[in-house]
């Protein structure tokens, strides 16, 4: 019976000390990303993310980032201008229209009285 990797590591939760874990299966075969919060023996937390990449049958290639507590919040910070940011190239606010620009006519105001179109009109 082959269990699931994730399963895996929330029954050794505590024993590494994982407080918490979160698999991401990525949409390309044989990859995944795990997101780990971690304690040490001194009750720091740390995150670490992990890239596995699946080699042949059995072999697995990680790579892994660790982030300690103290850069949560500009980790935070920056995945969040980074999906904004991936949000506004997927859905480009539209740029306001210009307002079309104004012919140019040319008006001749001839003032005249009544008595001279009057006559011009005879």
């Amino acid at each position: 019976m082959t269990r699931d990797p994730f399963c895996i590591s929330i029954l050794l939760m505590g024993q590494r000390g994982e407080v918490f874990s979160w698999r991401i299966p990525s949409a390309s075969e044989g990859r995944s990303y795990f997101l780990n919060l971690k304690e040490n023996r001194g009750g720091d937390l740390y995150l670490t993310i992990v890239e596995s990449k699946k080699h042949g049958e059995t072999d697995f290639e990680r790579h892994q980032v660790m982030m300690f507590e103290e850069d949560f919040d500009e980790l935070k910070k920056g995945m969040d201008r980074l999906f904004s940011f991936i949000g506004e190239r997927k859905n480009p606010t539209p740029k306001a229209a210009e307002p079309a620009p104004k012919p140019k006519v040319r008006r001749r105001f001839v003032d005249r009285t009544r008595s001279e179109r009057d006559q011009q009109d005879s």
